[in-house]
């Protein structure tokens, strides 16, 4: 009989995450400079924010703010790429947050980082910034050529810096098993640590002015026209640094068996 060898990949050498024989990334935090952001903030209905937000989350009564939020980031420890973000502005526990719904990226690594340790529900999307006159123009596709997102702003006004509001994020691990709930069910908050870039003259590098932001097209795939655009709250854009330190799990959801989406987008409970 041939003699078996054990495995010496012990629990203590396991990377941060997967593949834990070489992961793509380390322990928290992670650093972002010279990023260049879009954020359009607008009013939709709340019956539409409600639907997307799990419960524990707050919202008023009557009309609720949603943002897209366009970042580029030409350095950070865990790579350079793009994202779109869909958040819902709401509360937890009085607190102002920002709920994540979906996040588009493309780079795998950006990907990885903001999905395994935190829980942001990052797919793989195509994002652009264009300059046009005084304009500058960010774009959201999912797949190429479908375009989802269009945001718009003429900056103009100089912002002065304000506190960060907390990122909130749905974690849901599978279970590999048939039948069985998710192994991870919970809520997460990471408080960013943020800063907008100041430049040699002293002055903040970031603006507001006239802006919007519309969606393109109908995607049951990515259904973020779901919030539909009421009226446009504020727009800016800017260049800023930020660190993601380690999150908080603030609740932990009794798991049912997921859910199943229907060939309109929609989840229907499984029976």
């Amino acid at each position: 009989m041939t003699k078996l060898v054990n495995g010496q990949l012990t629990p203590n050498k396991f990377g941060f995450t997967m593949p834990a024989s070489n992961p793509p990334i380390d322990r928290p935090p992670y650093h972002f400079r010279n990023i260049e952001s879009m954020t359009i903030t607008y009013e939709t209905p709340t019956e539409a924010a409600a639907a997307l937000l799990p419960e524990g989350l707050m919202l008023p009564e009557k009309t609720s703010l949603a943002q897209v939020t366009f970042n580029k980031f030409h350095f950070s420890t865990v790579g350079c790429y793009n994202e779109a973000i869909f958040g819902i502005n709401c509360f937890w526990e009085g607190e102002p947050v920002v709920y994540y719904d979906t996040i588009l990226v493309d780079n795998e690594v950006g990907l990885i980082t903001g999905r395994e340790p935190y829980g942001f529900a990052k797919l793989f999307g195509n994002i652009t910034f264009e300059r046009e006159n005084n304009l500058i123009v960010a774009t959201a596709e999912r797949p190429a050529g479908k375009r989802l997102v269009t945001g718009v702003v003429r900056p103009r006004d100089v912002i002065e810096p304000g506190p960060s509001v907390p990122a909130v994020a749905l974690k849901v691990i599978p279970s590999p098993e048939e039948g069985a709930p998710p192994e991870v069910c919970e809520l997460v908050m990471l408080r960013t640590i943020k800063n907008v870039v100041q430049g040699s003259d002293g002055q903040y590098e970031a603006f507001t002015g006239p802006g919007n932001i519309s969606f393109d097209s109908e995607s049951v795939i990515n259904p973020c026209f779901r919030l539909p655009v009421l009226r446009t709250v504020r727009a800016s854009w800017g260049y800023y640094n930020f660190t993601l330190p380690y999150g908080k799990i603030l609740k932990r959801y009794t798991p049912t068996v997921a859910a199943v989406t229907n060939f309109n987008g929609e989840l229907e409970p499984s029976a």
